[in-house]
């Protein structure tokens, strides 16, 4: 059979041009998905990791205090408070003695003494508002301290802080 080049107007190229076009597009589309998922990933395991670090600093602070020991640095609840958003108020707090895999520092804290609570004279500053709550203590005196503690991530770009008040 013989067949006439001259009928043919190159329908077909243009048609499967187009499917190759929008094969194409969606290709990139699903790469550049995929992509942005392996950054928000990368970035959920990144805050996970600062917050588990700022929680093992907390920790550290509060287990000393639950010793009955002063921790280092520690400020006077007539010192002002420092400005955690500042980096170089970091510099100065105590490292932790704790040894992290996965972090690029390890977890700093402040701890500051707020001062002495009387349960039974119920006008201090320092009631903490819910008395009738838990168990009754038999402590005539409650002190109080705040500890804030600042874990780093695994790249060293990120960090977060975190804060508890401890009394005993």
């Amino acid at each position: 059979m013989l067949i006439s080049y001259r009928k043919q107007h190159g329908a077909t190229l243009i048609v499967s041009l187009v499917i190759l076009l929008a094969l194409t597009m969606l290709g990139v589309t699903s790469m550049k998905s995929t992509t942005t998922e392996i950054a928000m990933a990368g970035n959920l395991r990144e805050s996970a990791i600062t917050f588990q670090a700022a929680e093992a600093g907390l920790n550290d602070a509060e287990s000393i205090l639950a010793a009955g020991d002063t921790p280092a640095g520690m400020l006077a609840s007539t010192d002002d408070d420092p400005n955690y958003f500042l980096d170089t108020t970091w510099d100065n707090a105590t490292e932790s003695a704790l040894t992290l895999a996965g972090v690029s520092n390890s977890p700093r804290y402040i701890v500051k003494s707020l001062g002495i609570w009387n349960p039974d004279s119920n006008v201090s500053s320092l009631d903490p508002g819910f008395s009738g709550y838990g168990q009754t203590s038999s402590a005539k005196t409650i002190s109080y301290y705040r500890a804030t503690a600042r874990g780093f991530g695994a790249s060293g770009k990120t960090y977060r802080t975190v804060q508890s008040f401890y009394g005993r």
